[in-house]
């Protein structure tokens, strides 16, 4: 049976919340996101400190906004969910994945590289941004590889929430 993105493939251990699109933002089904604040939009591979969930419905706010509509989607916290996937590389069932560079794209997970001290025996400002930059990538894990993905593959299955 073929998925699209944003489906759900297992009902057991699902978590799904209703969460409020960030005004003036589009949303697609599967995309990975996030509460900047102001509401919900595409996790940029940059949110170190914030909750991932994955639409479980696409929002296009002008659209919605005209109707009179309401502005709030269905998003999964925790779950088995088909989750747009970035073509870097390829994914194989139990290997972690991450935020990619493309806003709402998952990729395989990088394990972070802190520095080396050199020969200084001092901590400096450009080690300890080395060394937080490598704690950062484990922030922005998304969940567990649940399908082998090849590297052109746009979507893949993930266990959203488990590291």
């Amino acid at each position: 049976m073929t998925h699209a993105v944003g489906d759900i493939l297992q009902t057991a251990l699902l978590a799904v919340e209703d969460v409020t699109v960030k005004a003036s933002e589009d949303i697609e089904k599967g995309e990975v996101i996030y509460n900047d604040g102001a509401g919900f939009l595409a996790a940029p591979n940059t949110v170190y400190e914030s909750k991932l969930y994955v639409a479980l419905e696409a929002h296009v706010y002008a659209t919605v906004e005209a109707a009179g509509g309401r502005h709030v989607i269905r998003a999964a916290v925790f779950g088995k969910i088909v989750v747009q996937k970035a073509g870097q590389s390829a994914i194989k069932e139990g290997d972690l994945v991450m935020l990619s560079t493309t806003p709402g794209e998952v990729t395989l997970y990088v394990k972070g590289d802190a520095p080396t001290g050199g020969v200084s025996t001092y901590y400096t400002s450009t080690i300890e941004a080395g060394v937080q930059a490598a704690i950062d990538e484990w922030e922005i894990v998304l969940g567990t590889c649940a399908k082998d993905a090849d590297q052109a593959d746009t979507d893949i299955d993930v266990w959203v929430g488990v590291k």
